[in-house]
């Protein structure tokens, strides 16, 4: 049976020698452990006088303790899903107190932290925190949750999965600062007693050093569509005894190669950050979806409407996913409300000219963006087959663009086919895994082209007097265009040109660039990789010296000299 959230932390929950959770390199972390960390927040956080306080640590341990000791004070944590600057823009019209690992750029303090409280939530004594959700606008969207909400989402979790999960750990490619990853990947294991990894899986290879463990593996379609090929998935398939997907429909190809490989089924779990879980399905088995025991279902107005603890105490909760229920309590999405578009004055559904260019041989995966800006026309984005990309490369564009459109005669009025398209190497996803209409959109506005990385955080550090910046590859950056055809890297001269930017920014002005004294390239750079960019100052030789790293690797090192101005 799991305990209710929150825990009486502050007392003894469980034994000194009781294995709370595990680093990536399997060593323990005892309750004691994190005994000594509840302590040292809560001599950090008690004089703290503002009721809602940001939160954002990447270690688990840390941001469970943190969140602890804040509801031992009877504040309330609000948690953005990462620390991008239009990110806390959003956070701070709910508190201006942030504490965690924050970037350390200024933050304004004009906010009054007490206007939101009561407006936004009835049920404000068991309010437990405020989580921001992208959406499917990718804007930030804070959502309310209650202790009651979060304590029923977990005993059905414990409910359906309760006996799978046992002696497991569990450890994620999904962050503790979205709704999935805080609830499977976090409060469940803890309040359940079984241990956690306190940090995020940044690449499946890393399962590799925990294999002397059982896993249970909390991930999205974002790394189970892209295995690494050259993995020994023999030794991990004998580890692995649970893996869960969410954020994003996995395809049937993909949600297939895993079990091929690891010889375990994929349990994908549909919901919302409004709703929680609400059914699961295992695609080896069934393409259908199943309520989690618990909870209802039934069709309002052609839209998936729930009966859900874990989402509202009374009535149906209307989501805006079309669905068709079947005699069998199962029931089938038929894409969102927001998917019906009008286009040349006919009402045009998105979902069924998205079916149509995924059923295409020659197409991985397709979305359909309606562009107003470009006189309310169709674009489509499209990730191809390798026989889409050698039909792409030997005959181009034009002809390809055609034999996809061949196959919407007859089913879809011709003003609605797309006009304008995209074939792109990936799907272009945020950090949650999930593909949002601003990411797609960002592909056919020019004026909007990622120039730059999507940041994470900034720190100084004493010792070495360096600045150290972390940064995520976002897959639609414009210099992977065409850089290269199927495989897309950084290239050389914008890994230098960054380092001299950054370093403007944090260093003043540098002077006039003299020369490039030395540059050395050890390792490519791809999308969605996680880098740290290393930037040093030498004042008295008007030096900067740079490096990027990946993981333990350094991807490339260099110096630049500048002239001082007079």
């Amino acid at each position: 049976m799991v305990k209710p959230l929150p825990l009486h932390i502050l007392t003894e929950e469980f034994s000194n020698n009781h294995i709370v959770a595990y680093s990536l390199e399997g060593q323990p972390i005892y309750w004691t452990e994190m005994q000594e960390r509840l302590d040292y927040w809560k001599a950090k956080l008690h004089g703290v006088s503002q009721i809602k306080v940001a939160v954002y640590h990447n270690d688990a341990i840390e941001f469970l303790c943190i969140l602890s000791i804040l509801w031992s004070l009877k504040k309330i944590p609000v948690i953005p899903e990462n620390t991008l600057k239009t990110t806390l823009k959003v956070v701070e019209e709910e508190t201006d107190y942030f504490i965690g690992e924050f970037p350390k750029f200024k933050i304004s303090h004009k906010t009054d932290v007490t206007k939101k409280l009561f407006s936004s939530n009835k049920e404000t004594n068991d309010l437990a925190l405020i989580i921001f959700t992208s959406g499917s606008s990718g804007k930030p969207k804070a959502v309310y949750k209650t202790f009651k909400q979060l304590n029923s989402e977990l005993k059905i979790l414990e409910n359906q999965w309760g006996k799978l999960s046992k002696d497991t750990l569990t450890l994620g490619t999904v962050s503790h600062h979205h709704m999935f990853g805080l609830q499977f990947r976090l409060f469940w294991p803890f309040v359940s007693k079984t241990p956690f990894v306190n940090q995020d899986l940044v690449y499946l290879e890393q399962l590799q050093k925990l294999s002397k463990f059982k896993i249970n593996l909390i991930s999205s379609p974002a790394h189970l569509e892209n295995l690494p090929e050259t993995m020994k998935w023999n030794e991990i398939a004998n580890s692995m005894k649970t893996i869960f997907s969410a954020g994003a429909p996995l395809s049937k190809k993909a949600s297939l190669k895993v079990y091929e490989k690891i010889g375990v089924p994929v349990t994908e779990v549909y919901g919302s950050t409004e709703t929680g879980a609400v059914s699961q399905r295992e695609q080896i088995k069934d393409s259908l979806w199943n309520p989690l025991k618990g909870i209802s279902i039934k069709k309002i107005d052609k839209k998936l409407a729930i009966s859900s603890p874990s989402a509202k105490d009374k009535g149906w909760y209307i989501s805006e996913d079309l669905c068709e229920i079947h005699a069998n309590g199962s029931f089938s999405l038929k894409g969102r409300v927001d998917n019906i578009i009008k286009v040349g004055g006919k009402r045009i559904s998105k979902t069924a000219i998205e079916e149509i260019l995924n059923k295409h041989s020659l197409t991985e995966k397709a979305y359909v963006v309606f562009l107003k800006k470009r006189k309310n026309r169709v674009g489509a984005v499209v990730q191809l087959t390798r026989e889409g990309n050698e039909e792409l490369i030997n005959k181009g564009k034009i002809v390809l663009q055609k034999k996809l459109s061949k196959d919407l005669e007859g089913v879809i009025e011709k003003v609605a086919w797309p006009r304008y398209w995209r074939f792109v190497y990936e799907m272009p996803i945020n950090q949650q895994g999930k593909i949002t209409f601003s990411t797609l959109q960002e592909l056919f506005d020019e004026e909007s082209k990622l120039k730059f990385p999507d940041f994470l955080s900034q720190e100084f550090d004493e010792n070495t007097q360096e600045y150290v910046i972390e940064f995520i590859l976002p897959q639609n950056l414009f210099y992977f265009k065409g850089h290269f055809q199927g495989r897309p890297v950084l290239p050389g001269f914008v890994q230098i040109s960054w380092a001299i930017h950054y370093a403007q920014e944090l260093f003043g002005e540098l002077g006039t660039f003299v020369r490039l004294e030395a540059i050395k390239f050890q390792q490519v750079i791809q999308p969605r990789e996680k880098i740290k960019l290393k930037l040093r100052w030498e004042e008295e030789k008007h030096r900067l010296f740079f490096g990027y790293s990946n993981k333990n690797n350094t991807n490339s090192m260099g110096r630049v000299v500048f002239k001082e101005e007079t």
